[in-house]
């Protein structure tokens, strides 16, 4: 199956699954989409849908945040915004945030607060259980689904550790 079109489905899920049953931007002056310096990791995969989409709003690099998979080390690719763009096209990690997931140590996903929200949202003072059911339960079903791809899952178990680094100076 197609990847692009694998997310595009995905995608769909957050069109009217949001945090709270209210525009969170308001709270905060949408302080996570102002266009700044720090970027959005995309999942493995999820690039072809801008290269297919081709959207003027977004630039995409190599991070520094590598994993292995296969035997390689991958880079995975970030995405920075001008701070205005189309919500129906945005990353995964945008639709999101500020919740993200997470490895148990069992290796079960499971949803938490990003911790780097902290700094920025008003909404990460409150646990995963305190949003929208239907938005944490598609965070979570979106990657039970995505994780049963061996090149995601190898992604989240880089990504659980580097999130652990974080939680250390976010509690």
């Amino acid at each position: 199956m197609n990847v692009c079109y694998v997310y595009l489905q995905i995608y769909r899920l957050f069109d009217d699954a949001t945090p709270i049953n209210a525009d969170c931007g308001r709270l905060c002056r949408k302080a996570c989409c102002r266009g700044d310096d720090l970027g959005m990791y995309l999942f493995p995969g999820e690039k072809s849908v801008y290269e297919f989409l081709k959207p003027d709003w977004i630039k995409i690099e190599n991070s520094d945040f590598t994993y292995f998979y296969d035997g390689q080390k991958k880079s995975a690719p970030i995405a920075f915004c001008n701070g205005v763009c189309d919500r129906y096209q945005r990353p995964l990690s945008c639709r999101i945030f500020p919740l993200v997931p997470f490895l148990t140590d069992d290796g079960k996903v499971d949803v938490i607060v990003d911790p780097r929200a902290k700094a920025v949202c008003p909404l990460a003072s409150l646990d995963a259980e305190d949003y929208d059911r239907t938005f944490v339960k598609n965070v979570k079903k979106t990657f039970s689904l995505l994780c049963k791809n061996k090149q995601v899952y190898a992604f989240m178990k880089e990504y659980t550790m580097y999130l652990n680094g974080y939680k250390k100076f976010f509690k």
